[in-house]
């Protein structure tokens, strides 16, 4: 009875000692993937703010051309050429335009030239035009509140009117409008010829500056 008993006292502290070395290596393997987890942790920390200072860098970009395409004004045409008045020796013609914008446009001047031929904008707008035929004008509007509409009068002599409908000339009209705002300086040009077929007036060519 004594040996069997001494036995099982040696057995239980082999047992306990046993556990007792398996411990630190099981504590150093939980180290060790805490440590991996905390490193992969930290580095998806970095990944969401990186992602994050980028989406708010693109909603900058986004916001700031918001803002300068809304908050400034838009001068263009509400329509065509319509014809007002046919006189003996002229006709008289006037074309709208409207601030679009939801912000003022300040001193806009219009300028205007009738030609024969296809006009070169470049040339006419950096006053490099030499052909005696063609006068250029040039007239303020004044100021152009948002929804503001103006109207402005353009007249061509009946006999030149009347070679354009017999298909013995061209009448083109040139015709810019320049306008000033907080942002600084923008303008609307527009090419149109008269069609001798439906008697009226083909925009050929717009462009905002």
């Amino acid at each position: 009875m004594v040996g069997i008993r001494s036995e099982n006292v040696t057995n239980e502290n082999q047992a306990e000692s046993s556990e007792n070395s398996e411990n630190p290596l099981s504590f150093a393997i939980i180290k060790d993937y805490s440590e991996i987890f905390g490193v992969l942790l930290e580095a998806g920390v970095v990944i969401l703010l990186w992602k994050t200072v980028k989406d708010f860098a693109e909603l900058a970009k986004v916001s700031k051309l918001q803002t300068e395409v809304r908050f400034r004004p838009w001068v263009g045409p509400s329509g065509g050429f319509e014809l007002l008045r046919d006189d003996d020796d002229k006709k008289q013609y006037s074309i709208a335009m409207k601030n679009f914008g939801e912000v003022p446009a300040s001193n806009v001047i219009v300028t205007c030239t009738i030609t024969d031929s296809m006009p070169a904008k470049l040339s006419f707008l950096n006053h490099n035009h030499n052909n005696s035929s063609e006068s250029k004008n040039q007239f303020q509007l004044g100021p152009l509140l948002p929804g503001m509409e103006k109207r402005y009068w353009v007249f061509i002599e009946n006999d030149r009117y009347r070679k354009t409908m017999e298909g013995a000339s061209n009448i083109f009209i040139f015709i810019y409008f320049s306008y000033v705002y907080s942002g600084g300086k923008s303008g609307y040009g527009m090419i149109s010829q008269l069609d001798n077929k439906t008697n009226n007036f083909v925009h050929r060519e717009m462009w905002i500056d």
